[in-house]
């Protein structure tokens, strides 16, 4: 008798083997030693860990604007001519009301304010005093997309805790299941011996010899297929964990969480705790400083400004009287405000607030789809054990199936179809409890992470 295969357990590996990497660790490996070697080596963590540091250094630099700006600067300008005011026609005027017989007596009424080639330099001082609240806004937005980044961080910490607690398991349940393949290959070779020996006394016909025959060679295909399913479940752990290889025995078993939350404890911290759902509330506050942001149009700016031209080479200029006569700065303070825009700053109000409004609406929407999605892993995680706790009777009892079927056979009271079902029905009812197995600690840590707690994960395997 043939079976097709259950439900691949190795369906899951596919399009995971694309890095390369530089470091080999070949030692009995836990699950919590893959984690942090996963932590120190991943290069997805590390571009993360950048990003997040870009964002708060990106805040830092939004509190600058609250500092007044200090800049120096130079300036050097050639006219064609120089500027200044010719009162020697006055002169004239006044030497003729005067009656003087030649007004040049008078001077020379003619005053340069520059010369043809002018240089300077000095330094300049702004300070914003009031902006309606904008440089505010922009500084709590530069803080919430810091802390936008670090959900980011987290979220991926999270799903790569996830994915890693995957590839684990998978290579336990695929190196268990050849572990099973082997037995069944070992118990089909020693049923063909037994049946090879009956046939030569005559005790069976050829056709159950042959039928023993069928049953090695299908034990072997399916044996050399789950020889090449571990070795690829080893790359994928060692692709997650960005080394070369992963070669020794991983001791980390499969378990059953002892003492589970409620239901509502996972619903709840999820809203509370994950990152996806966090980076939502965050959003919401990003897009009432964007309002804000909009808001500060409506009042005016004023700015205080200060400027000091310390060093120029125009003596004779108005820029000496100022400059040289104790009084080295230049002070003020700049009101501006925009009468009409064409509605524009109106819209954009409207614009930011819709965005709220959306923010809000997908906000809501998700908490109640990751409370429909852990309400549904949390079902499957208690269905998967009380399925292992099934399948362990049903392993029990096909084990002892077996056995009397192959005592039977030896004593010609059972034909080899019946050893070989049996042989097969007991390697099922185990390749399913490995995939209840795999199903249980791998939705346990999905549910993990939309709930915000991957980390508490590793608790549960000691």
């Amino acid at each position: 008798m043939k079976i097709s295969r259950s439900k691949s357990i190795f369906a899951i590996i596919s399009g995971i083997l694309c890095s390369v990497t530089t470091v080999s660790y070949a030692q009995s490996l836990s699950l919590e030693s893959a984690m942090s070697i996963m932590n120190k080596e991943n290069s997805l963590l590390k571009a993360m860990e950048k990003q997040e540091e870009m964002h708060d250094f990106q805040w830092k630099a939004m509190k600058g604007l609250r500092s007044p700006s200090v800049k120096a600067f130079g300036l050097g300008v050639y006219t064609d001519r120089s500027l200044g005011l010719d009162f020697n026609g006055l002169k004239n005027g006044i030497g003729s009301f005067m009656h003087l017989p030649n007004p040049d007596v008078l001077g020379n009424w003619s005053i340069d304010f520059n010369k043809r080639d002018m240089a300077m330099g000095g330094v300049m001082l702004t300070w914003p005093i009031f902006t309606g609240g904008k440089i505010n806004a922009a500084v709590n937005a530069g803080r919430i997309e810091s802390e936008i980044g670090k959900k980011d961080l987290e979220n991926t910490q999270n799903k790569l805790i996830t994915e890693l607690v995957q590839r684990y398991y998978l290579v336990k349940l695929a190196e268990k299941a050849l572990v099973v393949r082997t037995d069944v290959l070992k118990g089909m070779e020693k049923h063909l011996n037994d049946a090879i020996k009956l046939e030569e006394n005559g005790m069976i016909a050829p056709v159950q010899r042959m039928a023993a025959d069928v049953a090695v060679s299908e034990a072997k295909r399916e044996f050399e297929a789950a020889t090449k399913d571990a070795s690829l479940a080893r790359l994928a752990l060692a692709n997650t964990m960005e080394v070369d290889e992963v070669t020794d025995d991983l001791i980390t078993e499969f378990f059953i969480a002892p003492n589970l939350e409620s239901l509502d404890y996972y619903q709840n911290s999820a809203v509370n705790n994950y990152p996806e759902l966090q980076k939502l509330v965050l959003q919401k506050q990003l897009a009432e400083e964007g309002v804000k942001v909009k808001k500060s149009a409506y009042y005016p700016t004023i700015v205080a400004f200060g400027q000091s031209i310390l060093v120029h080479n125009n003596p004779i200029s108005g820029l000496d009287l100022l400059y040289n006569n104790n009084k080295p700065w230049t002070i003020g303070i700049g009101v501006s405000y925009t009468l009409f825009e064409g509605f524009k700053n109106k819209n954009e109000i409207r614009a930011a607030k819709a965005m709220k409004q959306s923010v809000e609406l997908f906000e809501e929407k998700a908490n109640a789809d990751i409370k429909m999605l852990i309400a549904k892993l949390y079902q499957d995680i208690e269905k998967q054990e009380e399925q292992i706790t099934n399948l362990s009777t049903q392993e029990a009892l096909a084990t002892e199936f077996l056995r009397v079927r192959n005592k039977a056979f030896i004593e010609g009271f059972a034909t080899s179809t019946e050893v070989v079902d049996a042989e097969l029905a007991l390697s099922i009812v185990k390749l399913k409890k490995l995939q209840a197995h795999f199903d249980y600690v791998t939705n346990l840590a999905t549910l993990f992470e939309f709930a915000g707690l991957s980390n508490e994960f590793i608790q549960y395997t000691k």
